[in-house]
């Protein structure tokens, strides 16, 4: 079993470079959000917002706001930050380490 402190310890390792990393593939996102229902007007639930790579796509289609939740640190961290705005609240995650 993975433990959850592996689990984010990775991803905080991660997340300095995880935007630049990020290949976009519009036409696969677009298809994935056309399909989610991602419209004008919504609340969008982002799990595993990570660096709210997404956020900028769901603000485009005019959703109403945007929860994001990301269990490591740094990815909740970077995400709020590129997105201070009032549609997007982004919420730090995560399973007590001894339980």
């Amino acid at each position: 079993m993975i433990e959850t402190a592996d689990v984010i310890e990775f991803f905080d390792r991660c997340a300095p470079t995880w935007d630049a990393e990020m290949v976009r593939h519009d036409m696969v996102i677009e298809k994935i959000l056309d399909n989610g229902g991602i419209r004008a007007g919504i609340t969008v639930l982002d799990v595993a917002c990570g660096t709210g790579v997404l956020f900028g796509d769901y603000l485009s289609r005019g959703v109403k706001s945007v929860i994001g939740v990301d269990i490591s640190p740094e990815m909740a961290k970077r995400a709020a930050q590129k997105f201070p705005v009032p549609q997007i609240q982004v919420i730090l995650i995560f399973r007590n380490r001894t339980g």
